[in-house]
């Protein structure tokens, strides 16, 4: 049998001694454990600075004296004896008559023989048998027996929860509560103060606090924001905290405090916080008690009213809707705009009307908003179709409402005008609307119109075979014999107006409205970046929908020719069935080369002119063009041209101390460069004249341009002569789009050689007035002109090769700022 060795049983005993002395620790420990939970729960808390310094003071003392008291315990605290540490063994391994404490007994000298020592030897082998399971017992805690109730739970998870929760760190608040210094304010005093601008300024908030506006306000003290702008303010440490408002110039006393002025106020253990909305000139003051913590003067920058007025009178646009140009701006932004039309007292018959009748319609509402959200000036141009308004063709009186942020609202003065209205070219839609007028101006005339209906439906030949239309016709005077009530006159105007737009435009009106819904949808498509089989699919149906449509309207010019006696007219701006399917063609190539942009602006263009057409080919662009303002933008394209080259030119030149000079000191050439260049700017002065602008505008800028690199290029300032021919053509693009977008609005020249389809066309011009692809592609402003996919070819294969030529390492510095400054667009 295996006995435990000595060394073993002693270091078992040595374990426990360990044991034994933790457990002495831990015991005596309890109490001041439970004083110190106490006590970080007060510091780390924070509640102790909230009290009295008496107050304080006493509980300070009760913690440092119990806690002292708790220590008394350890003062006969002893190492545990080996034989206590045996003594616990054997009660915990249950071991009996001391077989462990009594192992190192030994036989006593006067028994020694041989019965004796076989006996000792048996007694020593027993005792081994017995310690073979001897175990080292654990510490034994009394705490139930120090505290029954357990109130060291609460104690630990209060001390746990400020540790974590507490304002500042157990370090400071213990700092601070041994603090007892007394006076208006501490010295540990934290105080935050901003003003923030109202949103809809843009304006960032001032820090009134920081390090910055301190040194500011010692130079000049004012602070100056918009008004309305909001004061807050946060502040720990102080007593007895409160604000108080002065008007500027005045003593401040308790008499002259402003009493009207009442901030929001918040004074907890959290500290004091305010805010309050600055609506005048005032001085702030924040006070602890009657000592002052801080002083603002501030002063504000008045809110202007918004402004907003016309730009010109309201009048039809290309396709018979309301076209308003308006003006307006604010000195932060212009929120909201508003528009409010009701009837002129003066019409075409003199002032007011025979009968009442106008007056049961509602004012129509024309819709307005801001291109740009918040935009400080607007100039721009609103349109919206009222044809249909029972109003239409009346004098109304329209007022616009321009509204900030600051919800201050202007209004502009009245203009009186006449509501457009839609023109009908087929007799029986004529007819209809004249007796729809007739039941808007006098409801009473309801039978005579009735007597008209009936004559319509007798001998219907326009609709003789729509029947639905025939019907539909029936139906409106059956109803307007049985009216009675206001709101039944008021559906059969609106029956009447929906039965004359059938019957004058026919499929026309559905295919319009397919077009219309297919073009948003590629819209949509083009925005979204859909694949190209999908912006395929849909080109396509709206190819098919749009030959569909000019296949209609060609069936209703010859019926309107037929139905009239004549031939359509012909003056208006005419579009070719190549024109529309070049403008898709051009679509679908912007968006395979990823000018999708481009492609969206072109979309809408189309779409504009086809809600314009009208039967024949004929938009309703209204008149020819202008042939002298495209003259001028010819002449404008040509010295465009002129000016790169001269660009091209000057840029070859030597620099400073390359090459050989000229007897003058100047690079050879110079001279020449100057010459034509000044010759070039007499000839942009005399066009600008002619335009009527005297030197003022675009143009006027882009001639200052060239005479100063003239002057340049006479002084031998290569770079000073490059950055002022740059800045010459940048004001040229820009004068040449604003005449083509002139041009544009004129209806340039559409009235040259037949088109496809028997229409009017332009060899020189597309739809839109552009050039076309036999003008010289430089011609006009690039911008406003769709590329050819070789001409986006070429572009790309013009761009690589300048990146690539950049990279040249043995590339001259010269050449290689030049190329740096196309690449940057700046020429």
């Amino acid at each position: 049998m295996r006995h435990l060795l000595p060394s073993r049983l002693d270091l078992k005993i040595a374990l426990q001694r360990t044991a034994l002395l933790a457990e002495e620790v831990w015991n005596k420990g309890q109490k001041p454990l439970l004083a110190a939970g106490i006590a970080i729960a007060l510091l780390a808390s924070g509640v102790m600075e909230q009290l009295p310094s008496f107050v304080q003071l006493v509980i300070l003392a009760i913690l440092g004296l119990g806690f002292l008291f708790t220590l008394k315990d350890f003062f006969d605290l002893r190492s545990p004896s080996k034989l206590w540490a045996m003594r616990r063994m054997e009660s915990y391994s249950n071991i009996n008559h001391r077989s462990l404490s009594g192992f190192d007994d030994h036989q006593a000298d006067e028994t020694k023989n041989d019965e004796s020592r076989l006996l000792w030897e048996a007694h020593q082998q027993r005792q081994l048998e017995a310690i073979e399971t001897v175990k080292i017992a654990p510490p034994v805690s009394l705490w139930r027996k120090f505290d029954p109730l357990a109130l060291r739970v609460p104690v630990a998870l209060l001390a746990f929860a400020a540790l974590l929760l507490g304002h500042g760190d157990l370090i400071s608040n213990t700092r601070n509560a041994l603090n007892f210094e007394t006076g208006a304010a501490k010295p540990n005093l934290v105080l935050d103060a901003w003003l923030k601008p109202p949103s809809y300024t843009g304006k960032q908030p001032i820090l009134l606090t920081s390090a910055a506006m301190r040194e500011k306000l010692a130079a000049n003290p004012d602070v100056v924001v918009p008004e309305n702008s909001g004061l807050s303010l946060r502040m720990v440490g102080a007593n007895a905290p409160h604000l108080a408002f002065y008007s500027p110039g005045i003593v401040a006393s308790a008499e002259t405090e402003i009493k009207s002025i009442t901030p929001q106020v918040a004074n907890n253990a959290q500290g004091f916080a305010a805010e309050v909305k600055i609506d005048r000139p005032v001085i702030v003051k924040l006070f602890d008690g009657s000592q002052e913590v801080a002083s603002w003067p501030i002063s504000l920058v008045p809110d202007e009213a918004p402004k907003i007025a016309f730009a010109e009178d309201p009048k039809a646009s290309e396709n018979g809707g309301l076209e308003v140009h308006w003006k307006a701006s604010d000195d932060y932004g212009i929120k909201s705009v508003s528009s409010e039309i009701s009837l002129a007292d003066e019409q075409e018959k003199g002032i007011g009307f025979e009968n009442n009748g106008v007056f049961i319609y509602d004012a129509p509402l024309f819709k307005i908003a801001p291109p740009k959200a918040g935009a400080k000036t607007i100039d721009t141009t609103s349109k919206q179709d009222l044809s249909a308004h029972p109003w239409a063709g009346l004098y109304v009186t329209m007022v616009l409402s321009a509204t900030d942020g600051a919800g201050h609202m202007t209004t502009s003065e009245p203009r009186r005008f006449k509501l457009p209205e839609r023109a009908f070219y087929r007799f029986l839609p004529r007819a209809l609307i004249e007796q729809r007028k007739s039941l808007i101006l006098n409801p009473d005339s309801a039978p005579d119109v009735s007597t008209m209906l009936d004559a319509f439906a007798a001998y219907p030949y326009v609709i003789r075979d729509q029947s639905r239309l025939i019907l539909q016709l029936a139906a409106i005077k059956a109803a307007l014999s049985r009216a009675t009530e206001t709101d039944e006159v008021k559906t059969i105007v609106d029956e009447l107006w929906a039965l004359a737009l059938a019957i004058e435009d026919g499929q026309m009106g559905d295919l319009r409205a397919q077009l219309h819904e297919l073009k948003q949808q590629l819209e949509q498509a083009l925005k979204d970046g859909a694949p190209r089989d999908k912006i395929a699919e849909l080109t396509d149906k709206l190819r098919r929908t749009m030959d569909k449509l000019l296949d209609q309207m060609q069936k209703e010019a010859q019926k309107r020719a037929a139905e009239n006696g004549k031939q359509p007219d012909t003056n208006g701006k005419s579009v070719s069935r190549e024109d529309l399917q070049k403008m898709l063609d051009d679509i679908e190539q912007l968006n395979k080369g990823g000018s999708k942009e481009a492609a969206q602006d072109l979309l809408s263009q189309l779409d504009q002119m086809l809600q314009n057409l009208q039967p024949g080919g004929q938009s309703q662009a209204g008149q020819p063009g202008d042939n002298g303002l495209q003259d001028k933008m010819d002449g404008l394209s040509d010295m465009m041209r002129r000016q790169q080259q001269l660009m091209d030119q000057t840029q070859k030149l030597p620099q400073p101390g390359e090459g050989q000079p000229s007897p003058d000191g100047k690079a050879p050439g110079a001279g020449n460069l100057a010459d034509r260049q000044g010759s070039l700017s007499d000839q942009l002065d005399r066009l600008n004249k002619e335009m009527g602008e005297n030197g003022q505008g675009e143009l006027g800028d882009a001639s200052k341009s060239m005479k100063g690199a003239k002057d340049a290029l006479k002084d031998g300032s290569k770079g000073e002569a490059l950055r002022q021919q740059g800045e010459a053509m940048k004001k040229l693009q820009e004068g040449a789009k604003k005449l083509g977008q002139k041009l544009a609005q004129q209806g340039k020249g559409q009235n040259g050689q037949k088109g496809k389809d028997g229409q009017s066309g332009s060899n020189d011009t597309d739809p839109l007035g552009r050039p076309r692809a036999t003008h010289n592609p430089g011609d006009g402003p690039n911008k406003d002109m769709v590329p050819s996919e070789l001409s986006m070819r070429r572009a790309r294969e013009i761009l690589e090769s300048l990146r690539q030529r950049y990279d040249d390492p043995n590339l001259g510095s010269g050449e290689k700022a030049y190329i740096d400054r196309l690449l940057r667009g700046l020429y």
